[in-house]
């Protein structure tokens, strides 16, 4: 019989897995298409295996440092060794991506399977795996699951360390590098996760008997962050500078209004957008089953009645690693009120909501006594997991079915440029990384905190190339260019009348 349950869980394990393989790797040069961000990352993942320089090429041989934008280095460098090894290109760039999104996947089946059991943790993977955000936002080169991957591993590591009574050093290292790993992967988890690791190890510094074992936690933890700031801040003056635009960057750039109005317009959002409402359940749901069964524990120790509810089931005890996990999301969705109102600004907390939310729902089943409620709650698990799924596959901006020709238009557009001929990218950085070679120049604006480059290039009839997006194509000579659509952009290519 233990055998036969064994090799069923085995069979059901390797079928998540297999699927995920299929998932993760589905069409993935294709979906999701190249955009500013992703580009942003490719090029100077480009520019240092190419080149040695952390920076966006402005013209053959110069270079936009980016010592004052974010760069994280756990995404820069597996990208450029990806290319160092294997040439330039789309799949080249989003392979570590691939990567990072399957390591990520294991630790999260590892970590639930540990705390949970293997049910509970089959149920995780599966909702992770039909959350349609988890594909659009990890096959790009963005900083996000790697962020992801090192504060999970971090937080697989906690858990040992806290089994052993926080007396081993090697757990003690090995989840401050991890940790510190994440915090170096992205301005949010630099703010998030440090005031999230600091909360957290306030709460159960008493546990801690030997406080010399945080020397060993902080032997990992600094020299990741140092690192960064090294790569990050080679002056004084760039730290100067880049505080104003991160602090720019977390405000609600793009728009006029109020502070206030903007957190009660995102706040609203959780009450009427669907991927808001759905993250609100989960996140609801898990605080519930943090608080009402220790409120039930308290009331049946004041009545000692035991007529439905298990002592020992009431009692849901909180690991160090699932306090600091539930303080990153509560404070991730608190400074995304104060944003631009994108997704993207809490992805990191949607995505560690899955990790607690099932076995947060069984544990609230417990203080029911009714076969048929605890029936009811484990049939939306399911429901919710079907939903998702059929989302994925049909509704969502990654789904199965949608044609996506862009990537593979400019990819036939750029890849057979002779790389004699110089190529100008007008705003149109994404598409950088289709090009074979480094003959080529770029002017850039993003927003009201980046403009590199000639912005007067396009005027420039010396390019044998220009792509450009339609609303920039005013003042490129017709008499010089022939002008052909790739894309959604216009690929201008020098005639032989042109001068």
């Amino acid at each position: 019989m233990f055998e036969t349950t064994e090799k069923r869980k085995k069979m059901i394990l390797g079928l998540v897995f297999i699927l995920a393989i299929f998932l993760i790797t589905f069409h993935f040069t294709d979906t999701p298409k190249v955009w500013i961000d992703e580009g942003y990352f490719t090029e100077v993942a480009k520019n240092l295996a190419t080149h040695g320089v952390l920076g966006l090429q402005t013209e053959p041989g110069s270079f936009f440092g980016v010592s004052t934008i974010s760069v994280g280095y756990p995404t820069i460098f597996p990208v450029a060794s990806s290319f160092v090894l294997f040439g330039t290109g789309l799949w080249q760039a989003r392979l570590p991506m691939i990567i990072y999104m399957f390591l990520f996947v294991i630790i999260f089946y590892l970590f639930t399977k540990k705390r949970y059991g293997f049910y509970p943790a089959i149920l995780s993977v599966l909702m992770l795996l039909s959350f349609a955000p988890f594909y659009g936002n990890g096959r790009s080169v963005l900083e996000e699951v790697p962020g992801l991957f090192f504060l999970l591993l971090g937080s697989l590591f906690l858990l040992y360390w806290e089994e052993s009574s926080f007396q081993s050093k090697k757990w003690a290292l090995f989840s401050g590098l991890s940790l510190g790993l994440a915090i170096s992967a992205k301005p949010i988890y630099m703010i998030v996760l440090s005031v999230a690791l600091v909360l957290t190890l306030l709460v159960w510094i008493r546990k801690i008997k030997n406080k010399k074992i945080l020397l060993f936690f902080a032997l990992g933890l600094i020299p990741p962050l140092l690192l960064w700031a090294y790569m990050q801040f080679p002056t004084i003056d760039s730290l100067i500078k880049i505080v104003p635009i991160y602090i720019h960057l977390g405000s609600n750039h793009t728009s006029s209004i109020s502070v206030w109005q903007t957190v009660w317009t995102n706040f609203s959002k959780f009450f009427t957008e669907s991927t808001p409402i759905l993250f609100s359940l989960l996140l609801v749901t898990t605080i519930l089953s943090l608080l009402l069964p220790r409120t039930l524990l308290k009331k049946f120790e004041l009545n000692n009645n035991n007529n439905n509810i298990d002592k020992a089931d009431k009692k849901r005890n909180w690991s160090i690693a699932e306090y600091l996990i539930l303080s990153f999301i509560i404070i991730n969705w608190l400074a995304y009120l104060f944003g631009t109102g994108w997704y993207r600004y809490f992805f990191p907390a949607n995505v560690l909501a899955y990790l607690l939310f099932p076995a947060s729902v069984l544990s609230l089943i417990r203080i029911f006594s009714s076969v048929f409620v605890k029936r009811v709650l484990n049939i939306i698990l399911i429901i919710l997991v079907l939903f998702q799924f059929t989302h994925l596959i049909f509704y969502s901006d990654t789904n199965f079915f949608a044609p996506r020709t862009k990537n593979d238009e400019l990819s036939s557009a750029l890849l057979n440029i002779d790389s004699e001929k110089k190529v100008l990218f007008y705003n149109t950085i994404e598409a950088i990384i289709f090009l074979k070679g480094s003959n080529y120049s770029q002017y850039l604006t993003v927003g009201d905190f980046l403009d590199m480059g000639n912005k007067d290039s396009k005027s420039d009839s010396s390019f044998d190339y220009i792509l450009i997006a339609p609303n920039y194509s005013e003042n490129i000579s017709t008499d010089c260019y022939e002008r052909k659509q790739v894309g959604g952009y216009y690929l201008f290519q020098k005639n032989s009348q042109c001068k």
